[in-house]
């Protein structure tokens, strides 16, 4: 049960929130204001708390960002949820394109935002965050290029391996969407014709 007390003229929720309730809201924020718009006190008007209230959730505005990036990169890849078996290596290329691109309209500039959050903000959490997503992202395509029975099996060797083809399609995946670009077809023309000799 919630507990309001009234403080300068206002109502003030005492009761008990949870962290969910709190992360609804920074998604929220972020998808109207952009990340760099995040801060305490907004948070805690907007969830209708006490900024003290606030404070017995997160230290700090640092740990409140991590965890807000956190929250909007686990919203991303669940928004749309297909069978990955469904696909050949080129196609999951570009419905994860797509999939990310639809989170990035949902959260406006979060991809550059995120990145200047990231070099103001305790680097070692923030970027343990951003890897374990990208980690989800490759062990994804990794999968899929396994299963993908049409690769030449000539392709990869010891010296150009799945995994730094993977990191190579990440990467240009990222660099495209932070440039604004709408497809990826250039990047899936270049994937089919190293992979399907």
């Amino acid at each position: 049960m919630m507990n309001n007390v009234h403080i300068g003229g206002e109502c003030m929720n005492t009761g008990v929130t949870s962290k969910e309730a709190i992360m609804q809201v920074c998604r929220q924020i972020v998808a109207a204001k952009g990340l760099p718009a995040m801060n305490m006190r907004l948070v805690a008007d907007e969830c209708h708390i006490a900024l003290g209230t606030l404070y017995n959730y997160y230290s700090d505005k640092n740990e409140l960002l991590i965890a807000t990036v956190e929250s909007i990169w686990k919203d991303i890849f669940h928004m749309n949820q297909k069978c990955e078996n469904c696909f050949s290596f080129p196609e999951y290329v570009e419905y994860l394109f797509e999939c990310i691109q639809k989170g990035a309209k949902e959260y406006p500039n979060f991809f550059s935002a995120h990145s200047i959050g990231i070099a103001n903000s305790r680097k070692g959490e923030a970027k343990s965050t951003m890897e374990h997503y990208f980690a989800h992202m490759k062990k994804g395509m990794l999968e899929i290029l396994e299963a993908d029975s049409a690769v030449d099996k000539k392709t990869f060797n010891e010296s150009f391996t799945e995994s730094e083809f993977i990191d190579f399609v990440l990467d240009n995946i990222v660099l495209l969407l932070m440039q604004g670009k709408t497809s990826c077809s250039a990047l899936v023309k270049i994937i089919q014709r190293v992979l399907y000799l």
